[in-house]
């Protein structure tokens, strides 16, 4: 029994001590080595071009002789509009006209009333022709009467609305007859279809503050290639009480076209370019690539490994891309935010 005891407590040490060495043999391994990810970024090169800095948009033929038609009057119905959109004029047509039974005969009645009192002064120079008084009396019947007759003609004459010039009607009112007629309400608008200009309007004004008189204009009408200038801006238009023309002037650009070949162009359209700013060969970043913070503009650039922050100077932006003046080189690579 002693010998078996002896020999458990032999074993039995000899597992302790192989535990402890166990024990000591994994709290020496090292773990295995992990490499640094990468930092992957968004980048770009520095590189050269053009740039330019211009407004686009669409225009519409219009004349520079443009007449709008209105009676002068209030007072009276519509009769007829004897005209339709598209359709040429000449002068002294008539356009419209409103009711003027009435003055039609009241003139023919005045104008018989004349016929009467120039009879009578003549049939009273012939039987009495030492009668001075009479014979002036008469005079100025006649005079009276002849007065009467031009004031009803005239009333008769604003009853119609005349053409003042040759060309096309491009406004017809959509009164109808009977309807009562307000004075200066445009009826009939013609426009002389030899002298065009375009115009181009503008949602957002602030898009053409930058445009003044005399700027050049690239237009393209149907593909085909033209040069022109500006007209009329927005800086150059005096200013107005209308709001209407207020709100057309501060919004519109009217152009002019320099050696259009003959042809129909009114209420056909263009296309037209206006170039603010440009610039040759110079250094051109993404716009996504700069900062701004506080006034200062910078980029970030990588260098090797290395991201640096750089101040930059800037130009002209268009098209999602900067202009850079100064801080870079062509060829480095910026990161792009």
């Amino acid at each position: 029994m002693k010998i078996i005891r002896f020999l458990l407590i032999i074993i039995l040490v000899v597992g302790l001590s192989g535990c402890s060495l166990l024990t000591k043999e994994k709290s020496t391994l090292k773990p295995p080595l992990v490499k640094p990810v990468s930092q992957k970024f968004d980048i770009a090169e520095v590189k050269r071009g053009d740039m330019a800095r211009e407004i686009k948009n669409s225009a519409n033929f219009i004349s520079s002789k443009k007449q709008d038609l209105y009676f002068k009057s209030s007072g009276g119905r519509l009769q007829s509009i004897n005209v339709k959109s598209g359709v040429s004029v000449k002068k002294g047509d008539v356009l419209a006209q409103l009711e003027a039974e009435d003055f039609e005969s009241q003139v023919f009645v005045q104008k018989r009333m004349l016929e009467k009192s120039t009879i009578a002064y003549q049939q009273t120079q012939l039987l009495h022709p030492d009668d001075a008084i009479s014979i002036h009396l008469q005079q100025i019947d006649i005079e009276l009467s002849r007065n009467e007759l031009n004031r009803l003609n005239d009333l008769l004459i604003k009853t119609k609305l005349v053409a003042t010039i040759d060309g096309v009607v491009t406004y017809v009112s959509d009164l109808e007859e009977g309807d009562y007629m307000t004075a200066y309400n445009t009826v009939v608008s013609i426009s002389d279809p030899s002298q065009v200009l375009l115009l181009s309007q503008f949602a957002n004004p602030n898009d053409i503050f930058e445009v003044n008189v005399g700027m050049n204009v690239e237009i393209t009408i149907d593909s085909a290639q033209y040069q022109g200038h500006v007209r009329q801006a927005p800086s150059s238009v005096p200013k107005t009480a209308d709001p209407n023309k207020r709100e057309d002037n501060i919004a519109n650009l009217i152009i002019d076209i320099i050696d259009l070949p003959e042809g129909e162009y009114l209420g056909t359209s263009a296309d037209i370019v206006i170039t603010l700013q440009k610039k040759s060969n110079t250094l051109i970043i993404p716009e996504d690539a700069l900062s701004t913070y506080l006034g200062r503009n910078y980029v970030h650039i990588l260098d090797g490994e290395i991201r640096k922050e750089i101040d930059v100077e800037s130009g002209i932006k268009a098209n999602n891309e900067i202009e850079i003046i100064k801080g870079l080189t062509e060829g480095q690579k910026v990161i792009i935010n």
